[in-house]
């Protein structure tokens, strides 16, 4: 965990600061831009502890079970308890996460349903390529990767 001083700053300072990280952070458009000011504010660790945050409430609500993403993500089962009930009160990243998951929930439904038409085994199919969308489908629902 980062070490921050004890001395407390005041409402005005803090959101005079946020405001600033958001304007170099928050306001950027273009993916490479965005990635290299990351890489100059924030040490290797940093990034991945955040980004392993994300995936976390990601995950979670994929519905992914807890054993699952603890071996993926290589986290503690108190960790995904913990992100599980700050989800309950979130109002930044949860209502995100839900216009993603709608588009991707669409997508793994006509996954779903192109497997079903074209399953393995059935002639004229690649048996191949059906069983690697089969298992494909399957890592996603177990793992949500």
């Amino acid at each position: 965990m980062t070490r921050i001083s004890r001395i407390k700053l005041s409402d005005q300072v803090l959101n005079k600061l946020f405001d600033l990280f958001f304007q170099i952070v928050g306001k950027q458009t273009n993916r490479d831009v965005f990635q290299n000011t990351i890489i100059d504010l924030l040490s290797p660790v940093e990034r991945i502890m955040i980004a392993k945050r994300i995936a976390i409430v990601y995950l979670l609500m994929q519905e992914i079970e807890y054993v699952n993403i603890c071996n993926v993500l290589k986290v503690s089962p108190s960790t995904v308890a913990k992100f599980k009930l700050l989800m309950e009160k979130s109002n930044g990243v949860v209502p995100v996460f839900k216009k993603i998951l709608r588009n991707e929930k669409m997508a793994k439904f006509l996954l779903e349903i192109f497997n079903a038409i074209y399953p393995p085994g059935m002639p004229g199919v690649n048996w191949k390529a059906a069983w690697e969308r089969k298992a494909a489908l399957n890592r996603k629902k177990t793992y949500g990767f």
